[in-house]
């Protein structure tokens, strides 16, 4: 039976806290995990390489598109036959990448690809009919040839932002990302005295999975994990992996009080999680957290060595248990 350290005195069992953070920082939305995230198809390399083939399929679009667009209107000016057909504009499937397509960035290159396709066959049916092209269609089409190369430099400079601040291998904040969120939030906590805590999360054992299982399995007990972190906390937390089995929660407007009781539901809820791997094996795993509170005086890297601290002390005391820090944890 698994027990749970309240070393602060006075530590009560009842959530409580502050008052939702502010809406001015919410966690960005992170690149897609799946089932292949951290496979050859979804490291960094193969999406810079999406990226950049994007670049070139988009130029090689925007010019053929005006180039169309000039031919058509000096054979209007010179009243002789001109190839007034567009060209089916489609990106290849090798740029559909999936991290790519999951990007709300994605949808609108798609979106502007296809007015322009509706915008050039209007253009030559207009010229078939009346050899001429209106003004407005003419300001129309090229406003969103400009259009369809801003969405996919968007794209690409969303992209390139959230690889330098994502885990490949499970969609969460890295540490780059970790260490923005808890500068912010201290400085937030400086400001209107809010509490703040930060969880340090450990899976149980987590090296006799990888030993027995393979890596796959343990990264797929990863992927799980994180996926869990997610969808358990309250929408203004944050979840990021630490590093290796090590994941750090950011829990703002959270007292001690309500930090535990966060936490300890979280850690009910991985004691009976049940992660199903490819060969249809289902693992489990426990979970052992350290909570510290982040206090302006003291700053991001006391909290975080506090935190640390009293995971350790979970961990010595038996694993599967939340531990509280408090100064005999120095």
């Amino acid at each position: 039976m698994s027990t749970v350290d309240k070393h602060d005195a006075g530590l009560s069992l009842e959530a409580g806290g502050g008052a939702d953070p502010a809406p001015d920082d919410r966690p960005f939305p992170p690149l897609a995990a799946s089932e292949d995230t951290g496979s050859e198809g979804e490291r960094p390399g193969a999406i810079l390489q999406a990226l950049n083939r994007l670049e070139t399929i988009v130029a090689v679009h925007t010019e053929w598109l005006k180039n169309w667009h000039l031919e058509v209107l000096s054979g209007i000016s010179a009243h002789r036959p001109t190839r007034i057909t567009p060209p089916r504009l489609e990106l290849p499937e090798w740029v559909d990448h999936p991290v790519l397509r999951n990007h709300p960035e994605h949808a609108a290159v798609a979106r502007t690809l296809e007015t322009l396709q509706r915008q050039s066959e209007a253009i030559a049916d207009a010229v078939r009919r009346t050899g001429a092209i209106p003004t407005a269609e003419y300001g129309a089409f090229m406003n969103n040839v400009l259009a369809f190369a801003s969405a996919v430099r968007h794209l690409q400079n969303d992209t390139w932002n959230q690889l330098a601040n994502v885990d490949p291998l499970t969609g969460l904040g890295n540490r780059r990302a970790m260490w923005r969120k808890l500068r912010i939030e201290c400085e937030r906590q400086a400001r209107n005295r809010h509490p703040c805590c930060l969880a340090m999360l450990d899976l149980d054992l987590f090296k006799e999975v990888n030993d027995r299982l393979g890596h796959a399995a343990g990264d797929a007990v990863l992927r799980s994990v994180a996926a869990m972190l997610t969808e358990s906390v309250r929408p203004y937390d944050t979840a990021f992996r630490f590093g290796g089995d090590e994941f750090l929660l950011c829990l703002p407007s959270a007292d001690l009080r309500a930090a535990w009781a966060i936490i300890e539901r979280l850690r009910l809820k991985a004691a009976n999680w049940l992660i199903r791997l490819k060969d249809s094996e289902e693992v489990s795993t426990t979970i052992s957290v350290g909570i510290a509170p982040m206090e302006a005086e003291t700053g991001v890297e006391t909290a975080l060595e506090r935190a640390d601290a009293a995971l350790y002390s979970a961990k010595r005391h038996g694993r599967n248990r939340v531990c509280v820090w408090n100064a005999s944890l120095r």
